[in-house]
């Protein structure tokens, strides 16, 4: 019997989707940290690479809710997770800003450069 996280393994590290709002699309990451979010671009995104590294920051939107921001435009929210809760916060919360920088790399760059991230 294949494992949950051999399966997960079977997908790119990233797969994008499309939501039903105009502006707003979803991501699912398929490596621990695993996460289905909502993509969502601010009206400002130019869809040009950015100057540096992607280095986003997590936040709490006014009811309380975990938001990723990029800080290019690009916000992760409405976070599902996939696994149980870790026992180890200060390290889960790393790798998930690290999973989410992951996403927003791929959303900009989906090329061979952000497949160096695939497990």
């Amino acid at each position: 019997m294949m494992s949950r996280n051999n399966l997960f393994n079977k997908y790119p590290a990233v797969i994008h989707g499309e939501a039903r709002g105009e502006n707003d699309e979803f991501v699912l990451h398929t490596r621990y940290p695993r996460f289905l979010a909502l993509r969502s671009f601010d009206e400002t995104f130019s869809e040009g690479l950015p100057a540096g590294a992607v280095g986003g920051e997590m936040k709490h939107t006014e009811n309380g809710k975990l938001a990723f921001d990029s800080k290019i435009d690009i916000r992760l929210s409405d976070f599902i997770f996939l696994d149980s809760r870790p026992e180890d916060l200060a390290k889960f919360a790393e790798q998930l800003i690290e999973a989410c920088n992951r996403c927003i790399a791929d959303t900009i760059m989906p090329n061979e450069e952000t497949r160096k991230f695939d497990d």
